[in-house]
């Protein structure tokens, strides 16, 4: 009922009676008054004037389902949105959710994590209210062996997002961290279950710095306020990146993986750049069939990584 409300508040320019909402809902005014007061307990500032009704003022700095959801208009990604305070990690929440079969597209959110984790169990800083963090649950048609893909997949789709919402210049760092001037941005972290012949489910989860202060960032990181000025809208921003995940996985779907490694190379900071991977120094050169970065070492041989942490050189 409180999503009914805030659809017919949001419908009017102006103030919206009780009695016509009790009308179109089919809700008494003591109804109408306790699903207010509950909204406004949410952050909604919804001001009441005697004999002229409700009006909304302004929405709550949460990624609330109904906000994330209000104009969406995406095919399968954000089909359900879960919102949390906090949880441990949203990694956690939407794998249990694949293992208990709710269809794809779902994606958990929070607006804080006390134990957010990036590759290679790295810890990612998501102060409260300040960033998007969520994980998002697909059930692609893979085989196991071609799942590592689907982190170029999520890569492109949310710098491409980014690079369109805010004019930043954003590339990707292999496999699938998003710099700006060299600084993180934004971290994605797959996770998947697999039998022997197929893909169950994977999970992609998203870290993002949105109005993040350089005190609550590590020094090598950034976020959009600090790169733009300007505080931006997280739940515009969200949207934002939901919609090209929705838009890049019909691609995926309708023309496999070719177009996502094409877009991949172009928006690359690693390609073409010296670099070492662990003990491996050499040219990153390419990407495989597998997502692997191809590096060119002293000698002219070429070094296949599958994984690991990519340093410039020089």
């Amino acid at each position: 009922m409180k999503d009914a409300i805030i659809d017919c508040l949001r419908k009017s320019a102006g103030y919206s009676s009780g009695e016509d909402i009790s009308r179109q809902l089919k809700i008494s005014r003591a109804g109408i008054w306790k699903n207010i007061e509950e909204l406004r307990r949410d952050g909604y500032e919804i001001v009441a004037v005697p004999h002229l009704g409700y009006k909304l003022n302004g929405i709550p700095d949460k990624l609330l389902p109904r906000e994330v959801a209000h104009g969406l208009g995406t095919a399968i990604v954000g089909s359900r949105v879960l919102h949390y305070e906090s949880l441990a990690s949203t990694m956690d929440v939407a794998f249990q959710l694949g293992v208990e079969d709710e269809p794809e597209g779902a994606v958990v959110c929070a607006e804080t994590q006390t134990r957010g984790r990036g590759r290679m169990e790295r810890r990612w800083s998501s102060p409260k209210g300040k960033g998007v963090y969520f994980s998002l649950l697909l059930r692609p048609n893979l085989l196991p062996t071609d799942a590592a893909k689907m982190t170029l997949f999520s890569a492109v789709a949310v710098c491409e997002a980014l690079r369109e919402f805010s004019g930043l210049d954003v590339h990707i760092k292999w496999p699938n961290d998003l710099l700006v001037q060299g600084k993180k941005l934004a971290g994605i972290l797959m996770e998947l279950s697999a039998e022997m012949d197929r893909v169950r489910f994977i999970v992609i989860g998203l870290g993002l710095n949105v109005n993040t202060a350089q005190r609550q960032l590590p020094p090598q990181a950034t976020s959009l306020k600090l790169q733009t000025g300007t505080s931006a809208d997280r739940i515009a921003v969200m949207q934002a990146v939901l919609r090209s995940l929705d838009r890049w996985y019909a691609v995926l779907n309708g023309q496999g993986f070719d177009p996502v490694i094409k877009r991949w190379r172009e928006l690359s900071s690693t390609l073409g750049q010296k670099i070492s991977i662990g003990d491996i120094i050499g040219t990153a050169v390419d990407l495989d069939e597998h997502g692997g970065l191809i590096v060119q070492v002293k000698d002219g041989q070429r070094v296949r990584c599958m994984t690991g942490d990519v340093q410039p050189i020089g």
